[in-house]
């Protein structure tokens, strides 16, 4: 290869032309500076889309995080209430009033002479039901004219 460039820069009486050595050396940095500027342009493209892509993410991170936190938050205001009121019927455990109260409505205990009447949610929504049915059907026949004559 080395004898290629010899050739290439020779004269014709086989001397060196160093003129055309020097454009040739010109010309290649020419060359390789517009490829340095593309490398530099393509890696500052890939380092802003890189960190285009880190922010989206770290993004939707933190949107996700703050919306966890808001629960989170709402869960401890509600515990403290609860926390609150047990404290509150902590205080009423020695009152005989509370006890009696709370022996009626969670063990069923009766005073004696007392009777006890349960009724079955359901079945109260269940008869409230009927008897809507019942109304509006009653309602219905009314639409005749409501004469009896």
């Amino acid at each position: 290869m080395s004898t290629d460039r010899k050739t290439q820069f020779e004269t014709e009486n086989g001397q060196f032309n160093e003129e055309a050595y020097w454009q040739h050396v010109e010309e290649r940095r020419r060359r390789n500076a517009g490829k340095r500027r593309r490398k530099k342009f393509l890696t500052l493209v890939v380092v802003i889309i890189a960190f285009a892509l880190l922010a989206t993410m770290c993004g939707k991170d933190i949107v996700r995080l703050k919306a966890e936190n808001r629960a989170l938050r709402k869960q401890q205001a509600a515990l403290e209430k609860q926390r609150e009121e047990l404290q509150e019927e902590l205080k009423n455990t020695n009152n005989q009033e509370y006890i009696r109260e709370q022996a009626k409505k969670q063990l069923k205990l009766l005073n004696p002479g007392e009777i006890l009447f349960t009724f079955d949610e359901d079945e109260d929504e269940n008869a409230d039901k009927a008897e809507n049915a019942e109304n509006s059907e009653d309602s219905g026949s009314d639409k005749d004219g409501g004469s009896d004559g």
